[in-house]
């Protein structure tokens, strides 16, 4: 009999069994016993394993019908031969939820897939729900619940979810995006989804008062009618951006051996997206960018774009970049131009958008450039603004110059003024520079205060382009 559980369990639960714990390196049973034990989680823990007596310091036990206390989730590690009779003790014991870790199942063969739909009637029967199987686990970073194959050093607990079909790619978009203030609080790994869906989730974590937005890696939608139903309602209240994996025939069939998935057509997925008022990403490294521009940026309103750089051929290079994501690059008006010039743009600097401030914007003083980019953004011209270029390579150390510690203030001043400006305007204002926090200092020093910064045109440009495009759907129904 299927029953509702609280998906919380998943993500916030009061006790969590994990069957097949081991202290053996590389098994997931460790896996999953370290994450747990390494993020302060305040629930009880309950290592099961028929051959040791204690993991990592806690008490073991041999079945988990022998844990005197009630027990909320489960986390299977073990071999698929006994899941079936796991699955039982754990229905017995009044377990409300179990994640099954153990691949081998519908991403195989079709015994698999039946062997899943009796694994999911059997929970079903004691009024149990099932995530996976074939599955890394799930996180709650804001209750330092991590029954995950991850570290809490690549991880940070921000206001944004994390459904995902496949898990170990997302692990990488994480490690890659702490160091920028980027990542998930909460993040939940379906995998086959022989029970529990990213629909489910797509519902739990819209209705989540601690979930500002919501990032999904899909590789195929099972229920389809029901998601575009959810999708429409969630994306009323919270940003939703998903990367569709398995667009084209290869990456289909390899989809098919990941998690069973029947990708589908590209054409109809999108349609799928579009009608639901999702935003598609246009490749896994955007998500948590996007994801963090939509809920950290104000709206982007319109297509027009203006332009400061130190450089003329950045300034180009994003023009064209900008142009090919469907923005437009407008010339300032004469007006525009003649105020940029009586606030301090040396003769030879390009007024007409981009700005081109050259070599003497470091030496410019900050109120002037920071009236400069006012006056554009406040000219009722463009719609959004980016300052790229400034902050030069290399990272500092003790035997710095002292000329060189000065003109780190002084990049980093006029960044933190020009930024400054998107919140007394209400309109986007982006910071481009083609280094990396490992690459510039300056870049590292505002990154490590919380600003972000952007490192690739194109990232720039469809980052725009997408809030754009978020801000239409939503005029558009409402």
């Amino acid at each position: 009999m299927k029953q509702s559980v609280d998906l919380n369990v998943f993500l916030n639960p009061a006790s969590v069994a994990v069957i097949g714990a081991s202290e053996k390196p590389s098994s997931w049973g460790s896996f999953i016993m370290k994450g747990l034990l390494s993020h302060d989680y305040p629930g009880r823990i309950y290592p099961v394993n028929p051959s040791v007596n204690n993991v990592y310091g806690l008490k073991a036990y041999k079945d988990i019908r022998d844990i005197e206390a009630p027990v909320n989730l489960a986390v299977l590690t073990t071999p698929k031969k006994v899941i079936e009779n796991i699955l039982r003790a754990c229905g017995q014991k009044g377990v409300m939820g179990a994640t099954i870790i153990t691949a081998g199942f519908s991403e195989i063969d079709e015994q698999g897939k039946s062997r899943e739909k009796e694994l999911t009637d059997l929970a079903h029967s004691f009024g149990m729900r099932l995530m996976g199987p074939n599955i890394s686990g799930t996180f709650n970073l804001h209750t330092h619940f991590v029954a995950a194959a991850a570290t809490g050093k690549t991880m940070l607990p921000t206001s944004l979810a994390g459904v995902c079909q496949g898990g170990y790619a997302f692990y990488d978009l994480l490690t890659a995006g702490c160091p920028r203030g980027m990542g998930v609080g909460k993040f939940i790994h379906t995998g086959n989804e022989c029970d529990l869906t990213i629909t489910d989730f797509l519902d739990h974590f819209g209705q989540d008062p601690e979930v500002e937005a919501i990032l999904m890696y899909i590789e195929t939608i099972r229920d389809s009618r029901r998601f575009i139903d959810v999708a429409r309602k969630v994306t009323l209240r919270k940003p939703v951006v998903v990367y569709k994996a398995g667009k084209n025939p290869a990456a289909a069939r390899a989809a098919g051996s990941h998690t069973g998935a029947m990708a589908g057509r590209k054409e109809v997925f999108q349609g799928l997206l579009s009608q639901s008022g999702i935003i598609n990403s246009p490749s896994m490294e955007l998500l948590l960018p996007l994801g963090h521009a939509l809920v950290e940026r104000p709206p982007m309103q319109g297509r027009n774009v203006a332009i400061i750089t130190v450089g003329g051929s950045w300034g180009v290079a994003l023009t064209d970049s900008l142009e090919d994501a469907g923005l437009n690059v407008p010339e300032l008006s004469i007006k525009v131009q003649n105020n940029l010039r009586e606030l301090g743009l040396l003769p030879r600097a390009s007024a007409k958008n981009p700005v081109d401030i050259g070599a003497s914007g470091f030496a410019f003083d900050f109120e002037k450039l920071k009236s400069m980019a006012r006056e554009i953004l406040l000219s009722g011209e463009v719609d959004a603004l980016i300052l790229h270029g400034i902050g030069r390579a290399g990272m500092h150390n003790e035997d710095t110059q002292d000329v060189m510690k000065l003109f780190l203030e002084i990049e980093k001043k006029i960044i933190l003024e020009i930024s400054d400006l998107e919140q007394e305007t209400g309109m986007p204002v982006l910071i481009g520079n083609h280094f990396t926090p490992w690459e510039s200092q300056a870049v590292a020093d505002l990154n490590n205060q919380g600003l972000r910064t952007y490192n690739r045109l194109d990232d720039i440009a469809r980052i725009l382009a997408l809030m754009y495009e978020h801000w239409r759907m939503k005029q558009a129904r409402t």
